[in-house]
Formats: structure tokens, sequence, C-alpha cells
């Protein structure tokens, strides 16, 4: 990528990063602080290091202009530190074979974001892509796909859990491992391993056999479940897993219902799912006899990046620096759309148009007739114009207003200045686009983790949500119209919006920097938080509030006697006096 087009990324997400250069008007802080954010942002590896020196020195010339010798060597000085701190080109091993389409997405962002950097990524994945990259050499496992075996709402009338493909993803991830390219992939050299958190344990072997610093990716938000290998500190009171679906802030009834859920998990998972996955991965014969157990090497991570924006979490959760947010790596201005579909979308008026869009992993074709046919008949009685993603060319009693396409160009269309709505699934990666693209979104979740999103982003204010069974047309009119025409949402998402693009600097370059930190520092044991290591009464201190509370009791037990003895003296005393007295 050239390094305009790279500033250009970064000024979505920082007003300083405009690289033209000019300085009047502002202080010598703020200009510092703008050279730091360019390079930062900037920079591209060694294949752009003259052109990078040559626009330093020009600023350099400039700085030496404007602000005298001292500040000029400050600029320098800062060039000369940030300089020194830019890994050598690596070779990382991307393993991701498990998941759903859409997660692929998230992972080849953040391979993009390495190789812009120089770095050479090897990416294991189930899904061709259709167009390669520089720097990224894909493994395609199409074997490793679970798509298939993924329940679909429309055929089977239920939403998927995690439980109803838990073994078949087992099953996949130990044919991955066993292909002749994994097997391949672990006699090269490679500077650092990540893979993606999918129940891909089985993968740790590749880690044990090349012995350099792992990386875990999350494609969701950081669960209970990982928190402890991500060494970060969870607390159920806080938040509650979105199997649950309970809302902040919980009740002592949902705190309790939280607590024995998560201890539930944290003893189900490393005790029992774990040693199962090992046990067969040794039976397999795909485990080195001195490998140290799955419970053991899950600790081994030096970092967890996670799919989520830290500043739109609700509630605000603490953090150790093991926890890299990457949430909106995949987002990117709006480019113009096809010609065809620029010339509908700006037919559609002052009323505009309607996205609907179920994703990648339910095919729309299967829905049922009796929800095809509500959605047709509502969208007839429309003054906006829909788009839909259809997986057919064409569809019996497609109103005129309607136009259906098998793909779409999703982020081109949501930031369609026309846009009035977007129907979604509730996708998280659609839900951060909405978010970037400032649109406002009514949601019909097909999949457990859909549900969840959308709940709390109706929560939040800026969506609204309808279940299936829910579908009729009076339902479906009334959410499309309160949606459109709520200002309140969006005023929210438009926030929302400001709030994600604020960020010192681009998630693709602050990912990209805490993974060369790794690379760097060959590890990164040293950030990790020892709170999850703790045992829970100590982390908590529970025996010391216990022992306070013994002593407490014994010294107030022991100051009571004390007290009841003594005015039992006094008293019998006092009698003895008087009665003397009397005689």
């Amino acid at each position: 990528m050239k390094r305009e087009s790279r500033c250009k990324e970064n000024q979505e997400y920082h007003p300083l990063w405009t690289g033209s250069g000019k300085t009047s008007g502002r202080s010598y802080e703020v200009f510092d602080a703008e050279l730091r954010g360019e390079y930062e942002g900037c920079k591209t590896g060694a294949a752009h290091e003259e052109e990078l020196l040559r626009t330093l020195s020009c600023r350099y010339q400039t700085t030496m202009r404007r602000y005298g010798v001292v500040a000029a060597a400050a600029v320098v000085a800062v060039v000369a530190t940030l300089a020194v701190q830019e890994a050598e080109a690596a070779r990382i091993l991307y393993l991701a074979p498990i998941g759903a389409k859409s997660h692929k997405n998230f992972h080849l962002a953040i391979a993009e974001s390495l190789a812009q950097n120089n770095h050479s990524v090897t990416l294991v994945t189930s899904f061709k892509s259709s167009q390669s990259r520089l720097n990224i050499q894909e493994v395609v496992l199409t074997e490793a796909d679970i798509t298939e075996h993924m329940p679909n709402l429309f055929t089977t009338g239920r939403a998927s859990f995690l439980a109803d493909v838990y073994q078949v993803m087992v099953d996949k991830c130990f044919i991955a491992l066993a292909s002749d390219q994994m097997q391949k992939l672990q006699t090269d050299k490679f500077d650092l391993v990540m893979y993606g958190l999918f129940n891909t344990e089985c993968l740790l072997p590749v880690v044990h056999r090349l012995k350099v610093p792992m990386i875990l990716v999350s494609n969701n938000v950081l669960t209970g479940t990982y928190s402890d290998t991500a060494y970060n500190p969870h607390f159920s009171s806080l938040t509650a897993s979105y199997f649950l679906e309970l809302a902040h802030p919980l009740t002592f009834t949902d705190r309790m219902m939280s607590a024995l859920f998560d201890s539930l998990v944290h003893w189900i998972y490393p005790s029992l799912a774990l040693p199962q996955m090992e046990s067969e991965c040794r039976a397999r014969q795909l485990c080195p006899d001195d490998m140290p157990s799955f419970s053991q090497m899950r600790y081994w991570s030096s970092l967890t990046i996670v799919n989520s924006v830290r500043t739109l979490e609700r509630p605000t959760l603490p953090y150790s620096p093991t926890v890299v947010h990457a949430g909106g790596i995949h987002c990117r201005p709006a480019q113009p759309l096809p010609t065809d579909l620029r010339e509908w979308a700006d037919g559609s008026g002052s009323a505009g148009f309607i996205f609907f869009s179920l994703g990648s992993l339910v095919k729309p074709s299967t829905m049922p007739e009796k929800y095809r046919s509500v959605l047709l008949k509502v969208f007839a009685s429309l003054e906006q114009r829909v788009l839909w993603k259809w997986d057919e060319e064409t569809m019996e009693g497609l109103p005129p207003n309607v136009r259906l396409s098998k793909w779409l160009p999703q982020q081109d269309v949501l930031g369609h200045p026309r846009l009035q709505l977007f129907m979604t699934h509730g996708g998280i990666l659609s839900l951060q686009e909405a978010t970037y693209h400032g649109v406002p979104v009514l949601g019909f979740p097909v999949h457990v983790d859909q549900k969840h999103n959308l709940n709390q982003a109706q929560r939040d204010g800026w969506a609204r949500v309808l279940y299936w069974d829910d579908l009729t047309f009076a339902n479906l009119s009334r959410s499309i119209m309160e949606a459109i025409q709520d200002s309140r949402m969006k005023e929210e998402v438009a926030r929302r919006s400001r709030v994600m693009r604020d960020q010192p600097v681009s998630p693709g370059a602050w990912t990209t920097y805490w993974i060369e930190y790794v690379i760097r520092h060959r590890g990164a044991t040293h950030l990790r938080c020892p709170a999850v290591l703790m045992p829970w009464y100590q982390l908590y201190n529970v025996d010391v509030w216990v022992v306070i509370m013994v002593v407490s009791v014994a010294v107030l037990l022991l100051t009571s006697y004390l007290t009841y003895k003594t005015l039992t003296c006094l008293i019998t005393r006092c009698c003895r006096t008087t009665k003397d007295k009397r005689e």
C-alpha cells in the first residue's frame, strides 16, 4: 500500500493525520503529536524507508524554519526513537482454519495490516479469497469448512448453539492439523504463531514444534472462558455471558446466575473438554510425546486480540496490557458504488432506500415462504426502495421497488448518503460497519450471539429487534417506520460513529504495533497480570477477610465477656456495700 493511502486510512481515525505538512496556527506540541501519529500511522516497512526519510527531511526543514533549532532537534529525537522501535520484517503463521466465512474478514484485516508493514503472513483458512494480496500467502483447507454443518434457523426452526457444532469443530480442527499442508508448515521457520480462538486448541502442537511466541485472536469479545488464557481478570458481577442474556447492571439474581455459569464453564472446559481433545490428539499421533498438556500450553499466549471497540463497550471493563482491541479493523470509508447500483440508489430520491442482508452463513433462499411473503408485502407498501442481498437471480412476486443482488459491497452501500436503514442478521462485523458508517439498524437474529448483539444495540438506543416468530405485516411495517423516523436512533448511532472513529491510531496500526512488540521482545510474558493465576480466595482477599471477621468476632466476644464480668463484679460489690451499711 502506498504511503498516501495509508495516511488516508488513518485520517478516518484522527483529525491531525492530514499529511499536509502545514504547521501554521498550531503549537509545537500539536505539531510534534502530529508527526508522531504520521510516522506511526504511515510507516510501511523497509520498502518505503527512502520515501519516509525524504518526507521526514522535508518536515525537519519546515520545523527548522518555523520553530528553530531546539524544536527541530526534539523532532529528530522523536523520529530516531520511533525508528529504533520499528520491527524488522517477520514471518508470521496465522492459523484460522475453523470458523464462519465472515470470521475470515476479521482475520484477513489483521493479516493485511501486518502485510502493509512488510511482514510475510501465511494465513491458514478454509475459504479461498477472490484475489491475491502482497505479502500474504493463503493455505486453503476446504476440508475444514464447517458451514454446511451449522444449523440453519430457516431449515431447523431454531438458532444454532455452540454445543450443536462443537464436536464438528473439533473433528475439523484435527483434519486441518493432519493435512499435508499443515504438516509441511511445521517444518518451516516462523517468528510468530497466531491462531483464532474457536475450539482450536488442537492446533497447539504447531506452537510446540515451532517454539515461537504465540498470540490468540478472538473474532468476538473476550468471554470468561478465555479471560484466564488472556491473563485478564474476569468479573462475573460486571458482565454476564451472552448465552444468559442478562443486561447491566446485574441484579442479585443475575449476579448469582452469572457467577454459577462462569464457574461451571471454567470447570467444564479445562477439566473435561481440553483433556478429551488432548487424548484424541495423542491417539491420532498428532501431538509429540514431549509436548506439555493443552491445559498448560493454553497459558503460553503473549497477547489476545479481541474483536471489540473498547470505547463502545458497555459496561466499561478493566483490561490488562495483554488484551488488544481490534474492533473495526475491517471498517473503511465508503467508495463509489458501481455505476448501475449508484444510479439506482441516487434515484431513490428523498425517501431513500433500505438495505437488507442476512450475512454469509444463512442462505436467504431457504427462508420459509411465510416469512418471505410478509417481507414482500411490506416492501411493496413502502415509499423507500429496498436493496436485498439474495442468493438467486430472481424471485417470484418481486415488487418494482425491490432490487436483488447475489453480492454487494456492503460498506460502500452503508456509506451511501441516501441509505435510511440497515436490516441485518446482527453479526458483529455487520454491526461494527453500521456503527462506523452511522446507520440505524433493524435486526433479525439468526444465531445465538446475534441475539445478544442486537439486544445490546437496542438497549444502547440505535437499533430495533424483531424476532422471526413475531414477523407479521403490522409488526414489520411499524418497526421499519419507527427505525426510520426515530431521530434519537439516528443521533445515537451518529454519536457512536464519532466515538468509534476517534482513536489515537487506527485499529490496524494499534494491532500491528502490539504484534511487532511481541516479535521484538520474543514474547511478552512481562505484560501478564498474575491475578488469573491466583486462587480465588487470595485474589479477592477472602482469607484475609475471614481472619479479620474471626478476630473481630473473637475480640467482640471477649470484650463483651469482660464487660459482663466487670459489671457483674461491680454490681455485686455495690450491693454488698449497701447491705453492710444498712446492717
